[in-house]
């Protein structure tokens, strides 16, 4: 009985790593999941107009047709 407690209290360092190693790995993943489900919409809900347009903007950069804008411009054209 004594061989069975003293394995028991050799392993419980290391069981209490394990437990806390899976609870954290838990809370991660349910943050990062709440955080994804806030800040990135489901692609369905991306509207298929915006897609086109940067399906068009990637083509345009493959083919060399882009353009420098300055942040005045940025901001004029996307932001205002």
């Amino acid at each position: 009985m004594e061989s069975k407690e003293k394995y028991a209290q050799l392993n419980i360092p290391e069981l209490e790593k394990r437990l806390e190693d899976k609870i954290t790995h838990k809370i991660i993943k349910r943050i990062t999941d709440v955080l994804e489900e806030e800040f990135y919409p489901p692609e369905e809900m991306i509207r298929e107009e915006f897609i086109k347009d940067v399906e068009a903007a990637q083509n345009r950069v493959k083919h060399g047709k882009s353009k420098v804008l300055s942040p005045e411009e940025f901001k004029a054209k996307f932001c205002g």
